[in-house]
């Protein structure tokens, strides 16, 4: 069995905080700072996506993808290696070394004066992000005494709820007042506040865990990079083509070695033994597709909004807004529906509000542009039953988790959320390619991918999820 790290504050030299002790404000804001800016940037960039193709008009679509893609990739192939590699250097260290390259990559976007640049700019920004996403929440944790640990979890996701939530919104008014670049550029003043507020903290390390398994980092990444690749440019190079079908094969087979890997070292990419109980089981992989579910749909309807109802990107960033804010809002009331009907009926329940969600949309797309009528009705329902599926779903991941390796857990729930992201994102620019021309159906087909895997979801769930007692979701 792989040895994991001991939650912060428990072996560390860095004593838990007492039963009813109250945690600083200032530091607890500043761990959910650090969730809030890495998840920002997984949203608030979609937004201002057509006005990044319209400066690079010399790169393609499924090339400038990677934009998106390439922040998602990394992310996935980091988290937990950057949550095992702090443990070892210490959390607020690495927590500071995570805000530094966000900022600086931030910067270098901002400035890019080719795609090429802003791609590389955004993966050293990614590999900022999955220092901070894994750091904010170990240190966050030891903040509380043991029995309120799962409050800490539920304070830093509704950060990161929140972030999703405004991403489009915020990005919207950015690009369309100033220019996208100001979508990468107003994380800077954000980064250095947070630096200067990080010396608060408490140092933190375990220096006697294993040395994080690189090789599988990398052949992890190879992996989500080879799929995707092999997703966004199947129409361009046609799906029966080698090339096509050669990105996709040697995606899966790294992705097996990756597997294989991680069954025999001490410190896996991946925590195969965080998957052994059906509930985690049931809980990671649904999130995963949910993800993808997820994801496809925030860039499909920002593309659909700008280019077949021609909305500005300010409208069309406020009007995909209501769906991860109902997410947010409805995140807390669904873990308590959990607690008293059990986890297995509000997953299905929200799966199936989801669907009915997106076929309002499906039915109001083709109508004349109406925000009120034909668009907040199915975008409202869609965050409503994402915010029922989200939390639970976590909240299943985590059931029966040692209080040790609630941190672990966290951090492997949230790499399968961005392996979700990373294939949603893929197959709705392969879509959207593929209608060239015709952004209506592009769009509709990928709301009728988006029902399917809500639907795989709610399969799943009722496969693998059995019923636990006070069911904490976060």
């Amino acid at each position: 069995m792989a040895k994991t790290p001991v939650a912060p504050g428990d072996a560390r030299g860095a004593p838990a905080a007492e039963a009813g002790a109250k945690p600083p404000a200032a530091l607890v804001l500043l761990c959910c700072l650090g969730a809030f800016m890495a998840f920002l940037d997984s949203t608030i960039v979609n937004v201002a996506f057509p006005n990044i193709a319209e400066t690079f008009d010399d790169s393609d679509l499924p090339t400038l993808s990677w934009v998106l893609n390439g922040y998602n990739v990394v992310i996935a192939a980091l988290l937990l290696p950057a949550g095992r590699a702090a443990d070892r250097l210490g959390c607020r260290r690495s927590f500071a070394v995570g805000l530094v390259l966000f900022t600086l990559a931030s910067a270098v976007c901002g400035a890019a004066d080719s795609a090429g640049l802003l791609i590389g700019a955004r993966v050293v920004q990614a590999v900022g992000a999955a220092i901070l996403i894994p750091t904010s929440l170990a240190l966050l944790m030891p903040m509380f005494p043991m029995a309120r640990r799962l409050v800490a979890i539920t304070l830093w996701s509704a950060a990161a709820a929140l972030a999703a939530g405004i991403g489009p919104g915020l990005g919207g008014i950015l690009a369309e007042h100033w220019t996208w670049r100001a979508v990468f550029l107003v994380n800077i003043p954000i980064g250095v506040l947070a630096l200067w507020a990080s010396r608060r903290l408490t140092e933190q390390r375990d220096r006697s865990g294993p040395t994080p398994d690189i090789l599988g980092v990398v052949l992890l990444a190879a992996s989500l990079g080879l799929i995707a690749l092999g997703l966004v440019k199947g129409p361009d190079w046609e799906w029966e083509s080698g090339r096509t079908l050669g990105a996709l094969a040697a995606g899966a087979l790294l992705l097996v070695a990756v597997a294989l890997r991680s069954a025999r070292h001490p410190a896996p990419v991946i925590e195969l033994d965080l998957l052994r109980s059906r509930n985690a089981l049931g809980g990671n992989l649904g999130s995963m597709l949910f993800s993808v579910t997820f994801f496809a749909v925030i860039l499909n309807n920002i593309l659909f909004l700008t280019t077949y109802w021609h909305w500005s990107l300010i409208t069309a960033g406020l009007a995909t807004t209501p769906p991860p804010l109902a997410t947010a809002v409805v995140a807390r009331p669904a873990a308590r529906l959990a607690e008293k009907f059990g986890d297995l009926p509000v997953v299905v329940a929200g799966c199936l509000i989801y669907i009915g969600g997106t076929l309002l949309l499906f039915w109001g797309g083709g109508k004349d542009p109406d925000f009120v009528r034909h668009w907040l009705p199915g975008a409202a329902v869609m965050g409503t039953g994402a915010g029922l599926v989200w939390p639970v779903l976590g909240g299943v991941a985590l059931a029966g988790v040692e209080p040790a390796r609630l941190a672990t857990a966290s951090a492997a729930n949230s790499a399968f959320r961005q392996l979700g992201a990373v294939l949603g994102t893929a197959l709705a620019v392969s879509i959207v390619t593929s209608s060239a021309g015709d952004p209506l159906g592009g769009a509709r087909n990928t709301w009728w991918l988006s029902i399917s895997f809500a639907a795989s979801v709610a399969v799943l769930a009722a496969l693998t999820i059995r019923r636990t007692e006070a069911s904490a979701a976060p």
